[in-house]
């Protein structure tokens, strides 16, 4: 595997959620929507070392990850995601409000670099971290796009987030099942794909 010096990163595309239920199980990824932004930053827990009262030693590990995506996301999605429901209303009629919960689910995307490279990217524990909120301006030239604050926490492996570039993944079933069954488990060396 050739190790790259340069990755320009450029845009991404292909985003898909797995919600997972309140027993823990994962659904199968399905596309979250079309989005121009997708933006977020480390929240780092620095550990210090002192000898004689003096900081001597330091060691910083991410413990989240925050941040906030930006385009315009699927009906089906956006009332399973904030949590909408039609229990005890009319037919057709959704209702948001003190009994609804955001959804927790993994996130996958595909981030492409300047000359088409592709990087697989993977988020295996968010969820929301607002409430639905929303713009529109009469006369506007374009469709008004929400913004979805989110976060990354640790997974069952501690992680956060996975990468990879698609060209470095050996296992085919990696890349086919990326954005269906994304899992800590199917990213892990010892992994055998269900026949």
């Amino acid at each position: 595997m050739a190790v790259k010096k340069e990755y320009f990163a450029y845009d991404f595309s292909n985003v898909h959620w797995h919600p997972i239920d309140s027993d823990g199980k994962q659904e199968k990824g399905s596309l979250f929507g079309e989005f121009s932004k997708f933006e977020g930053e480390a929240t780092i827990k620095t550990v210090t070392r002192k000898a004689e009262g003096v900081p001597v030693e330091e060691i910083s590990k991410p413990e989240m990850l925050e941040g906030t995506i930006t385009g315009h996301i699927h009906l089906t999605t956006a009332r399973k995601l904030y949590g909408l429901t039609t229990e005890g209303l009319q037919s057709g009629i959704w209702a948001y409000g003190a009994n609804s919960k955001t959804a927790n689910f993994a996130l996958t995307a595909e981030e492409r670099d300047m000359y088409g490279n592709t990087r697989l990217l993977g988020y295996p524990n968010m969820s929301v971290t607002g409430g639905i909120k929303w713009s529109l301006e009469n006369a506007s030239e374009e469709v008004a796009e929400i913004e979805i604050p989110i976060k990354a926490m640790r997974d069952s492996n501690t992680n956060l987030r996975y990468e990879a570039l698609e060209e470095d993944i050996t296992e085919e079933k990696v890349k086919e099942k990326w954005h269906t069954d994304f899992s800590p488990d199917m990213v892990k060396k010892d992994y055998v794909f269900p026949s």
